[in-house]
């Protein structure tokens, strides 16, 4: 019994682990391509379309072409691709953004689906046990119910090959 809590706290603490080294693995699996590339990969077009500022699809794209030389434009003024992303967020709201920063409440959105799926294992977990204690044992087989059935049938196919 006591084993159960420590695979619970177990499995929560890989969670966390896997939660917190998700922007470290991010970063470190990043491709090796030029700074501009990697600070728009890391943003959404403004105009409506939620794609990354580097996929949107849209010919005359109102936001896209701006957000694309402010980018160029902080790079070249020597700012590394941290400041840039942070003077976008300043510049456009953290709507720009295409994943939530992992501190504060966004945290939430990283850590939730996690927890939501451990307490729906634990829970199904849980009522599987409950139905499985409820669930009615098989009667006894009475022997002399039995023999009578069993004579039954034998009349009834003695009567069939007649």
């Amino acid at each position: 019994m006591k084993s159960r809590p420590r695979k619970l706290v177990a499995v929560v603490l890989a969670a966390w682990l896997v939660v917190l080294a998700a922007p470290v693995v991010a970063q470190v699996s990043a491709p090796a391509a030029d700074p501009f590339r990697r600070v728009s990969d890391r943003l959404i077009c403004q105009c409506g379309c939620s794609y990354g500022l580097t996929n949107c699809p849209h010919l005359d794209c109102p936001s896209a072409p701006v957000l694309r030389q402010a980018i160029r434009d902080k790079l070249a003024a020597g700012l590394s691709e941290e400041e840039v992303i942070k003077a976008m967020v300043a510049d456009f709201g953290p709507a720009v953004l295409a994943a939530p920063p992992a501190e504060g409440f966004n945290l939430s959105a990283w850590v939730m689906p996690f927890v939501a799926l451990l307490v729906g294992l634990y829970l199904t977990q849980r009522l599987v046990r409950q139905w499985r204690r409820r669930a009615p044992a098989a009667p006894a087989a009475d022997p002399a119910l039995l023999e009578r059935y069993r004579k039954s049938i034998e009349r009834e196919m003695k009567g069939l090959e007649e």
